[in-house]
């Protein structure tokens, strides 16, 4: 068996700690640039955050429209099932110019000058959040277009109460109005005459089919 001196000990413990070094520094460099690389992903995602505030500051009206026209139309389908299963006719009106407070009325036919109340609610959204005041900061106070104002904006078949009988169908069409619907855009862009955040709900046809644009 061949000898062990003390060099050559002292030769393996200097490689030994030399290795373990190198393993440490080298946990320590991929430490590093795992914190390099966060670091740079959070600087690009705050920076894509900061630069998109704008741009969804801009469009919020235009989304929130979009909802209350939804909530309309669940509204309407509502109204058009009641009519069916009570065999009489619904009606949904406005109650002022603008306003997005609605009454649900019913008769025997849409040709009555007098309805019977059946609900009533609203499609505003309380200011509860921040993300509503930042809304309504961009002009998203939303009102409901009147046929007058629709006329000088060029849109068509805009109405403020909508009727269905459960025998007629969709009251546009007793006027000899296919198509016929409810228009809702931010305040501030009625007095713009701006049109790209404005939504549509439109009713077609005697059974009422409804799209939205």
């Amino acid at each position: 068996m061949a000898p062990i001196y003390e060099s050559d000990l002292a030769e393996e413990r200097f490689a030994q700690d030399e290795w373990n070094s190198y393993e440490l520094w080298e946990k320590v460099e991929v430490r590093l640039r795992r914190k390099k690389r966060f670091w740079i992903g959070l600087t690009v995602l705050t920076y894509l955050t900061l630069s998109s505030v704008p741009i969804v500051q801009e469009r919020l009206p235009k989304w929130s429209a979009l909802k209350v026209t939804r909530l309309m139309g669940q509204e309407l389908n509502a109204l058009k099932r009641d009519a069916i299963r009570t065999k009489a006719a619904y009606r949904l009106r406005f109650k002022g110019q603008g306003s997005l407070d609605y009454v649900v009325e019913r008769a025997q036919n849409c040709s009555e000058s007098s309805f019977q109340f059946e609900r009533e609610g609203s499609f505003r959204r309380e200011k509860s959040s921040w993300f509503d005041r930042m809304r309504d900061e961009s002009g998203g106070d939303l009102a409901l277009v009147s046929p007058d104002q629709a006329s000088q904006l060029g849109l068509r078949g805009i109405v403020e109460h909508y009727c269905y009988d459960y025998l007629a169908g969709s009251d546009g069409i007793l006027r000899d109005e296919p198509l016929t619907g409810f228009a809702v855009i931010p305040v501030k862009d009625l007095a713009n005459d701006r049109m790209d955040r404005l939504s549509v709900l439109l009713s077609q046809g005697a059974s009422g089919d409804l799209s939205f644009e």
